[in-house]
C-alpha cells in the first residue's frame, strides 16, 4: 500500500513532511518492518498560486505482506494524524489517500507528472480515485488529493535526499541555528551537501524563518552524508528526524518549450535572442524580451541580487537560453529566471567621429548620410571608424540565481553530472 497526503499546513505553521514523520512513527510503532523505503517528499508546480511554500507532498510505502487487517489499522491512525495536527485556514484543505501498488495505472502517472507543470482540478482527481476504488479522504474543498495522488504515483529520474530535523509543533518564535555550522557544512560537505549557506549573500539557508517545525534541512546526495554532517550542527534540541527521498535540486519541472507554447504556472526551458535590452523596474526587477518569432518577457526578480548585473549586461543580439516558472505579470507572460544560459554575444559596435587630417581636429557632422566636415579647415570626410565594444563582465556560459533565491526544485550547478 501507498499512502499519499499533500496540503496539510498553512502560512501560519505544521508542514506536510512533520505530519509524515508522525504517520511514519506511528506505523513502526506498529512493526518497524512495516515500511519498506524511506518517504518520498515530491515538490510539485512551484508556480501553483494555491500553493503555502515548498508544495511538496509526501508518500509512504508499506509493505507489500502487511495483512488486511494492519493496513485497516495503518489507515486508520494515519487519518487521525492528519485530522489532528493538519492546520484549518480556507487556504488549507488537507487530504490522505490509499492505493495498492498494482493500482497505479498510466492514467494516473500521467496526472502525476503533469501535477510539476500545469494546474490540475479537484474534479480529476476524485475521478482517477474513483475509477481504482481507492480509499480517500479529505478535509475542507478536496485540493489536497491532488497533491496526494501525485505523490504516489510520480516516478524519479534522478532523485536527492532530505534529512529534516524538526523541534516541537507547538513551539513557536525564533529558532536558533548556528550559521557557523551551516557555513562549515557548506565549506566541508559541498557538493555532496549543497544549498546550505550562501557566502554570496552571507544567508544561512537550511533553516526556515517560518514558524513551520522544521529546524533545519540538510540536502544532498546520500542518506550517510547528511547523518554525518548533521552530527555536526550546533542548534537548539531538536524534537524529531526523518530522511526523505526527494526531487529537489533535480530540475524536475523544466520542460522545453518553443516561445508560442508557453503557458501561465509551467516551468520552461526556452531559446530565444535578446530583442530588447534589459531595463529595471520600481522594486529593482530586472526585465528583458526575447523573441524567436514570437516574443516573451524574462525577469529577474530582485531576491535574485547579483544574477541581475548579468542579466544587466544582455544587450539586443545575444543568443539565450532561459529557465523558469511563467508567471502572468501586469507586463505580460514573464519568464521568472532561474538561470540562463548565454550561448552567443552579439558583437557590438560605437561610432567614432574622425580627426581632420590636415589639422587634427575631431570633426563634425553635417547632416544625416553627408558625412563629416573640420570646424577649422573645412575639410571633408565622409568615412566613419566603427570601434568594437568589449562586453566586460560577461561571457557565454550558465549561469544561476543565488542559493538564498534557488527554488526547491532547481537544480544547482554543482549537481550538474552528479544526476542519479
Amino acid at each position: 500500500m501507498i499512502i499519499g497526503l499533500d496540503d496539510t499546513d498553512s502560512v501560519n505553521g505544521m508542514c506536510t513532511t512533520y505530519i509524515g514523520t508522525l504517520i511514519v512513527e506511528a506505523i513502526k510503532e506498529l512493526d518497524s518492518k512495516l515500511i519498506r523505503e524511506p518517504p518520498k517528499l515530491l515538490r510539485l508546480n512551484p508556480n501553483n498560486p494555491y500553493k503555502t511554500r515548498g508544495n511538496g507532498a509526501v508518500s509512504i510505502r508499506i509493505t507489500e505482506d502487511a495483512t488486511p487487517e494492519v493496513l485497516e489499522k495503518i489507515r486508520s491512525i494515519s487519518f487521525d494524524i492528519v485530522s489532528t495536527y493538519s492546520e484549518s485556514g480556507d487556504n488549507t484543505n488537507p487530504a490522505i489517500v490509499f492505493l495498492s501498488d498494482n493500482s497505479i495505472t498510466e492514467e494516473i502517472k500521467l496526472f502525476a507528472k503533469r501535477a510539476l507543470h500545469e494546474m490540475l482540478s479537484i474534479e480529476e482527481a476524485i475521478s482517477l480515485l474513483n475509477k481504482i476504488e481507492a480509499d480517500y479522504r479529505f478535509i475542507g474543498n478536496g485540493r489536497g488529493l491532488i497533491g496526494a495522488l501525485s505523490s504516489c504515483a510520480l516516478e524519479l529520474d534522478d532523485f536527492t535526499y532530505e534529512l529534516i530535523v524538526y523541534r516541537n509543533h507547538l513551539k513557536r518564535g525564533k529558532k536558533f541555528v548556528s550559521e557557523t555550522s551551516a557555513m562549515q557544512i557548506e565549506k566541508k560537505y559541498s557538493p555532496k551537501i549543497f544549498s546550505s549557506y550562501d557566502f554570496e549573500n552571507e544567508r544561512m539557508v537550511i533553516s526556515p524563518h517560518s514558524d513551520c517545525p522544521i529546524l533545519y534541512g540538510l540536502r544532498g546526495e546520500s542518506p550517510e552524508i547528511l547523518l554525518e554532517a548533521a552530527s555536526t550542527i550546533e542548534s537548539e534540541k531538536p524534537f524529531k528526524r526523518n530522511i526523505f527521498i526527494t526531487n529537489q535540486g533535480t530540475d524536475m519541472h523544466l520542460q522545453e518549450k518553443s516561445i508560442e507554447e508557453v503557458k501561465p504556472y509551467s516551468s520552461v526551458i526556452i531559446k530565444g535572442i535578446v530583442s530588447k535590452n534589459p531595463y529595471t523596474v520600481a522594486g529593482g526587477h530586472v526585465f528583458f524580451e526575447i523573441s524567436n518569432g514570437n516574443k516573451i518577457l524574462s525577469a529577474a526578480y530582485e531576491p535574485t541580487k547579483g544574477f541581475r548585473n548579468i542579466i544587466r549586461k544582455l544587450s539586443k543580439g545575444d543568443t539565450v537560453i532561459a529557465y523558469g516558472g511563467v508567471l502572468d505579470t501586469e507586463y505580460g507572460l514573464t519568464v521568472n529566471l532561474e538561470k540562463i544560459e548565454i550561448l552567443t554575444l552579439a558583437e557590438l559596435y560605437t561610432r567614432e567621429k574622425p580627426i581632420c587630417p590636415i589639422c587634427n581636429n575631431p570633426m563634425k557632422s553635417i547632416g544625416k548620410d553627408k558625412g563629416y566636415r573640420c570646424k577649422k579647415c573645412h575639410t571633408k570626410n565622409k568615412e566613419v571608424s566603427n570601434i568594437s565594444i568589449v562586453r566586460d563582465g560577461i561571457q557565454t556560459g550558465l549561469y544561476e540565481v543565488p542559493m538564498c533565491a534557488k527554488r526547491h526544485l532547481s537544480k544547482p550547478l554543482l549537481r550538474y553530472g552528479r544526476e542519479k
